[in-house]
């Protein structure tokens, strides 16, 4: 009972540590033609997506399939006039995806790495 209990409380921590973990804030940068004047900083976080560390979209998960990668990631949000699309299909921490500004009209691929 005794090795039962340690085993239940290792996996509690490891699940713990997980967590927080990979709970890291990825700096994104653009990755092609910078279409937005005023879009300073791009930060990604757990369910976050923070421009400018002012404006904050909420992002919501879901599951997609990414060739021979297997099941990825997906994030959505929509917000203030923004939209964010990202998905994590590449290998390693990188995330890839689309902002747009619907109220200017204009979009740009975005890259997130530590």
């Amino acid at each position: 009972m005794k090795k039962l209990l340690s085993a239940s409380l290792l996996l509690i921590v490891i699940a713990t540590l997980q967590t927080k973990a990979f709970g890291a804030t990825l700096n994104c940068k653009f990755s092609t033609e910078r279409t937005f004047d005023n879009i300073e900083t791009i930060q990604l976080t757990d369910d976050t997506f923070k421009i400018n560390g002012e404006i904050e979209i909420p992002l919501e998960k879901s599951t997609i399939s990414c060739g021979h990668f297997g099941k990825r990631d997906r994030l959505d949000g929509l917000a203030l006039g923004y939209q964010v699309i990202l998905k994590a299909c590449a290998v390693g921490s990188q995330v890839k995806g689309h902002i747009i500004d619907e109220v200017n009209e204009v979009a740009a691929d975005i890259v997130c790495a530590e």
